[in-house]
This record gives C-alpha cells, structure tokens and sequence, in this order.
C-alpha cells in the first residue's frame, strides 16, 4: 500500500518539471537561438591528385670511369697527357722503354719470313714428290711457332703503351719522364663525362614507387631551381640490411660536360595517382566513427548544412585530400565549423561571382 504523503511528493515533483518546461519554451530567445543563421567562411571544392614523393642525395659517376696501370715494369720514356685534356679511344698517354721489345720483333718478323719461304720451297718440291709429306709437315709446324713468337714479340712491345681505353677526359698525373714505375703505379684516371650516373640510396618504403616508373628530377646542389632531365636505369636487387635502403642509379645526359664526376644532386621521385578533394585542415572535423566536412547546399532560397563523411587520403601543408561525396565547385565550410549543425541556414560571403 503507497504512503499518502509519497503519493503527494511524486505529484508535485511532476508538476514541477512541467512548469519548468513551459517557461523554458516560453522564453522570448529559446527559439531563436534554435533557429539562428550560421554566419561562416565557405570555399569551392576542387580536385588534386593524391601524390607520392621520396627525397635522397645523389652522387656524379662518370659512366665509364677507370683509373690507369701499366702492364709491365720499366722506365718512362714520353708522357703525352695534361689534366683536363680531352683523348680518344687508342690514343699513347705514356709510352715505356721498348728498345729490347722492338729488337724482338724485328728478330721475330726476320725468322717468319724465313721458315715461309722454306714452307713455299718445300711446298714446289713436295708437288713434284721430290721430299716425302713428312718433311713439308715439320716445315709447317716451324712456321706456326714463328708466327706465335712474333705475335708474342709484338704484345711485349704493346704493353709498354699505355693507352686510352675510350674517349674521354684524363685527370691529374704525378708521372714523368724518367720515372721507374710497376704494374701497382696509377698513371692517370679517364673519365666519359658525355653521360653520367647519379647514384643515390632510396629508403625501404619506397621501393614500390620506384617500380611504378615514377616522375624523376635531379638538381645540383649549387644550382638550385635548375632540374636535369634523368631517367631510373638501375635498381639494385638487394637492400642494404644496415640502414633499410636500396641503391638505384640513374642517367643524365651531360654534352657539354657541365658537371663533373662526384657533383652531388638533389634527387626528387615523385608519382601521381588518383585525384581526390582537397580541403584545408581547419575544414575537417571529427565524430565518433568517422571524420566529416560541412558541405553548403541551397534549400528553399537559403544556405543549410549538411554533413559528408570522408575519408583522409593524404596530407598536404595545411591541406587534406579526402575521399567524399563531394563534386569540383561545390562549397565545403572552412570556418566557423563548430557552431554548425546539420540543417542549420548558413551564411557567407560567396568566395567569387560564379560560387553561388
């Protein structure tokens, strides 16, 4: 059975809170507050490409580069090379004593012409069958060995040449006349500068971009704002376990020969991929589930909100590319976001004359 004065309690504590009620409703502002235009900033949505982007440094190389040895030991006798001096395929840079190499050609060459006209003469007298095949046989053989010992005598003579083994570019000598040097003594280095390597380490992540054909662009250091064409023409197989990089090396065509040999580059891979909406960051905001942007639609001759989930895709500076419903021209909110609410009639100044 309910107490009396319980019974009485709970019928005053409703009628309380029914009063509250109609004098909350029945304030002059509690309407107008529910029903008050937004004013905020609006921005027409447009489209960019979501890109992908790796940074590194990148070193010169020559692409034939070789430092030059001689063959054998001996004296310097001629030394025809400056620094810088631009040299053909084939060309003497330094030539070695080859007195003792040239008297065993000579030797060589005296003793092949003699067994050949002894192998010509047996040859006429084995037609005739005045010698047996045997003899002409052994006069053969003889003329075989002698030409083996002049092609000998003659690659003696050769390596004390030394020769340019392509065109191009010599460096610094410390080699002179005179000098006794060995098969450990560098005379010079030659470059081909025509066309150079840029070698650079790209990180671990990105070795999925670089198999994608991205966009390629070096530039030197001390000339920054003027990119070189380049194009990627090796990718090493492995990764490097210490540091998580890959090595990859590109070309660049260098006919004036404007760098040189160890120029360090900056080097940019960059690949574009499907375009999405770009907005500023200040124009994102959050909810429980999802990220959401307020979108500025016209309804019944006025302005009202209306709220698009999104996806981010990539951040820029101070911009998002987010995945929408949104369409190129549409117009997003970029402030006053927080005091929107769905529905809500918005106000602003149209970005341009064709906005609205």
């Amino acid at each position: 059975m309910t107490h009396p004065y319980a019974s009485l309690k709970y019928r005053l504590l409703f009628a309380s809170v029914v009063l509250l009620l109609v004098v909350v409703f029945a304030m002059p502002g509690a309407h107008a507050q529910q029903s008050r235009e937004a004013l905020v900033v609006v921005e027409k949505v447009k489209f960019s490409q979501q890109s992908q982007r790796v940074d590194a440094v990148g070193n010169a190389r020559a692409l034939h580069s070789v430092s030059l040895f001689p063959a054998v030991a001996d004296r310097v006798t001629d030394v025809n090379i400056t620094p810088g001096q631009a040299v053909k395929e084939g060309d003497i840079l330094v030539q070695l004593d080859a007195r003792r190499q040239r008297v065993a050609v000579e030797r060589a060459q005296i003793q092949l012409a003699d067994v050949q006209r002894t192998v010509e003469r047996l040859t006429r007298s084995r037609e005739q069958e005045a010698i047996p095949q045997s003899e002409l046989d052994d006069a053969v053989t003889l003329s075989n060995l002698r030409r083996v010992e002049l092609e000998e005598a003659e690659t003696n003579l050769e390596d004390r040449k030394v020769r340019a083994p392509f065109d191009g570019v010599v460096g610094i000598t410390d080699v002179q006349v005179g000098d006794r040097i060995n098969e450990q003594t560098m005379i010079t280095s030659i470059d081909d500068r025509r066309q150079l390597y840029i070698d650079f380490s790209a990180p671990e992540g990105a070795l999925a971009l670089l198999e994608q054909e991205p966009t390629l662009s070096v530039t030197p250091w001390q000339q920054v704002g003027n990119p070189v064409e380049a194009r990627i023409v090796e990718i090493d197989s492995r990764l490097d376990s210490t540091n998580r990089t890959i090595r990859v090396r590109a070309l660049i065509d260098n006919p004036e020969e404007r760098f040189r040999p160890g120029t360090s580059f900056r080097v940019e891979l960059s690949l574009s991929g499907e375009s999405y909406a770009e907005i500023p960051e200040a124009a994102l905001m959050w909810g429980p589930t999802s990220a959401y942007v307020w979108r500025a639609v016209r309804r019944d001759g006025n302005y009202v909100a209306e709220r698009v989930e999104a996806q981010i895709k990539q951040r820029l500076r101070g911009r998002v590319l987010i995945d929408a419903d949104l369409q190129p021209g549409q117009l997003i909110i970029t402030e006053g976001v927080q005091s929107v609410r769905s529905g809500q009639v918005v106000t602003f100044d149209a970005p341009d004359e064709d906005a609205v």
